[in-house]
């Protein structure tokens, strides 16, 4: 059968209750990525055919209501609103029902068909109760479903349910319950909603949303009402009936409206929520015992990431040697097939050498992505979050800032900028916007994994790593702390978050996981690194020094590396970098890592790729064995990979995040690169001091 038209569907909830799980099995995995028009909040839709009825989902930013506090609420409720999606589908968490239907209440206002999907009921059955959803639907006047999403229960019947409202143009029981807020409330609201519907500017709201908003007192609301046509008759109303309100309740009209519409919620839940059986242990609340402990909390977190990193580098070694020794391999077979000159150079040295040597620690990428997808997904990172805000609250971080560091450690740092927009207050996002480069990102973890690899043998690597990400934590802070006690001093803003219960991960959902951060790696190995590559090589390979037939290839090498344009740049960077234990190939490849932090290997694999007879041996191995590194200077190395500038996509973004701001992008590029020097300079003059590993 032809279809006629594609239903709009927009899905939204609370963050961590599971949405974007069930968008993916609403979807079938099938979904496109981007960002949201004129912001940079992700975008995720999703084209699904079902009984030959095509429906499109859109993932909407996960959130607590539909107020105008952060970027997310305002990007969620533009879309709602300018948009106009046929069907809005609100995922609830069952066993929390009670403050995820506090969006419900706003959602309904909105005059838009919904279905409410009760997720992880699961868990709320594990606690000895069940919602009956039939009740529910007569309460609520719209389709309830209970779902399971990372087992895709429930699944068929959301589907379904669309494709009846595609033939019959409504959904069953739409009747949308809305929030009784009293007489006096709703005489108010006719008052105002009597004046809106005359104004030609205010027709594409829905009748009575943007009335509730004014009394509200929300900005984006008050800024529409500044340019309608007959904002000024509005105005005054609104004047009015806020201060005959305040008066007859003693009390902000806000709180009153979110008391009425947590009442709401409340009477919903007392009166669908059955409980079967009483429920003898609660596992979540026997762990968190321990977890969310203030004593054990902290170490807790550390054991955790020490797991994190275990786990890695135990099951991704074997993976690395076998990508190295395929690459090395391939190098040769390559040399031996293409004829000796600028093109087998640029082939093997170049693109094989550079490109490769990022591709070997591929696997190491893999492994950290699905560790972190196990803890995030059983419900632990949250928890992490909860303990670390009492840490980061006394350096001036909001407890929300543990998001952005974990997306940055998760893969880049432009998510972790990205995320600060959830942040309510200006001087958090600011501050969270400058301690996020200092992560382990996924693009320096295959940089860090080289150095220590090279120095160290297996038995230390993983303790060397787990030192690396804590002082990552540790300079985050001291930064945080700084800035909030001079140029952004203040207090950090409260931090409230939900704890979700703890469940057991699906495989599906995290090799998902996993999969998609791993092919974000493997796109810009393939593409940004390949064509950096290609530039890196062409500097360190022209212009071509004059061929001396008494000297050794390796010797030609060695004055080719001299004389070329990568050379001679390192011979004017030399004495900047020589003070903290760094030639001017190093510095050339740090300065290469600009264009992105995995450059530094693929640059230093073409350095030693160049003029090499051994190319079968790993990098690691050919840089343990220079007598130019030394155990100490690869540590310096890594100290002024984690402090220096963080990529030039990351540095665009946080300036565009900036406002433009000339001011903080300066603090960013100088403060970045003093402090990387300083912090280098003195280990590395400490370490030569004490004759440590020198």
């Amino acid at each position: 059968m032809a279809t006629t038209k594609i239903i709009q569907v927009a899905i939204a909830g609370n963050p961590n209750i599971g949405k974007s799980t069930i968008f993916n099995d609403l979807t079938g995995y099938s979904q496109d990525v981007g960002n949201y028009p004129g912001v940079t909040v992700e975008k995720k839709e999703g084209l699904r055919k079902y009984k030959d009825i095509e429906i499109n989902f859109i993932d909407l930013p996960g959130v607590y209501s539909l107020s105008a506090f952060s970027e997310d609420e305002v990007v969620a409720r533009n879309f709602l609103i300018e948009n106009k999606p046929d069907v809005i589908i609100n995922v609830v968490d069952a066993s929390n029902m009670e403050r995820n239907l506090y969006l419900f209440t706003q959602i309904t206002e909105l005059n838009i068909p919904i279905i409410v999907v009760l997720n992880m009921s699961d868990i709320l059955k594990s606690q000895g109760k069940i919602a009956d959803t039939k009740e529910m639907e007569a309460l609520l006047g719209v389709p309830v479903f209970n779902t399971v999403a990372n087992k895709s229960i429930g699944i068929d019947k959301i589907l379904d349910c669309l494709v009846s409202y595609y033939k019959n143009g409504k959904l069953k029981n739409q009747t949308r319950a809305k929030v009784d807020y009293g007489k006096d409330i709703k005489t108010e609201i006719d008052k105002l909603d009597a004046l809106v519907l005359k104004s030609k500017d205010l027709s594409k709201f829905p009748s009575g949303w943007l009335s509730i908003k004014l009394l509200d007192n929300d900005s984006l609301a008050l800024q529409i009402l500044s340019k309608a046509d007959n904002g000024t008759d509005i105005l005054k109303q609104l004047k009015q009936s806020q201060a005959h309100l305040k008066e007859h309740f003693g009390k902000k009209l806000e709180t009153e409206l979110t008391n009425r519409r947590y009442g709401f919620a409340n009477s919903v839940v007392k009166t669908v929520i059955k409980k079967v059986y009483t429920q003898k242990v609660d596992i979540s609340e026997i762990i968190d015992t321990f977890a969310l402990n203030k004593y054990l909390g902290i170490p807790i977190f550390a054991l955790v990431m020490y797991i994190i990193f275990k786990f890695t580098f135990s099951f991704s070694i074997p993976f690395i040697k076998i990508f190295g020794l395929f690459f090395n391999k391939f190098g040769q077979l390559t040399a031996a097939i293409i004829p000796q000159g600028p093109i087998e150079s640029l082939i093997v040295d170049g693109i094989i050498g550079g490109v490769g040597g990022v591709f070997g620690f591929f696997p190491l990428v893999l492994f950290m992505f699905l560790a972190i997808a196990f803890f995030e997904d059983s419900g632990y990172m949250a928890r992490a979050a909860f303990v670390m805000d009492k840490i980061m609250s006394k350096f001036g971080l909001h407890g929300k800032s543990f998001l952005p560091l974990m997306l940055s450690t998760n893969g880049c740092a432009v998510p972790g900028i990205l995320a600060t927009r959830t942040l309510d207050s200006k001087r958090d996002r600011l501050i969270t916007m400058f301690v996020v480069p200092f992560m382990v990102c996924g693009a320096k973890l295959p940089v860090f994994a080289l150095i220590i690899g090279a120095f160290f043998s297996v038995k230390y690597q993983t303790g060397i790593m787990f030192i690396m990400y804590l002082l990552s934590i540790a300079i985050a802070l001291i930064v945080a702390k700084l800035l909030s006690k001079t140029i952004l001093n203040g207090e950090a803003s409260h931090f409230v978050m939900e704890l979700p219960p703890y469940h057991l991960p699906t495989l599906k959902g995290l090799f998902l996981k996993m999969w998609e951060r791993g092919w974000l790696y493997v796109r810009k190995a393939g593409t940004v690194i390949l064509l950096i590559s290609i530039v890196v090589w062409f500097v360190f390979e022209y212009p071509k020094a004059p061929v001396n037939e008494n000297l050794s290839q390796s010797e030609q090498a060695a004055i080719q590396l001299k004389h070329s344009f990568a050379g001679r740049a390192g011979k004017y960077l030399e004495p900047v970098f020589k003070p903290i234990g760094m030639d001017g190939n190093r510095a050339i490849a740090l300065l290469a890592g600009l264009a992105a932090k995995e450059v530094i290997v693929s640059t230093l694999g073409t350095i030693y790729a160049i003029g090499d007879n051994d190319n079968h041996q790993p990098l690691k191995e050919k840089i343990a064995s220079d007598k130019d590194w030394s155990p100490l200077k690869g540590i310096t190395f890594l100290i002024f990979c984690l402090i220096y500038l963080p990529c030039i996509v990351s540095v665009s973004v946080f300036f565009k995040e900036t406002d433009s701001s000339f001011k903080w992008l300066t603090l960013l590029v100088i403060g970045n690169t003093i402090f990387a020097w300083i912090a280098s300079f003195i280990v590395f003059q400490l370490g030569t001091f004490l004759n440590l590993g020198v």
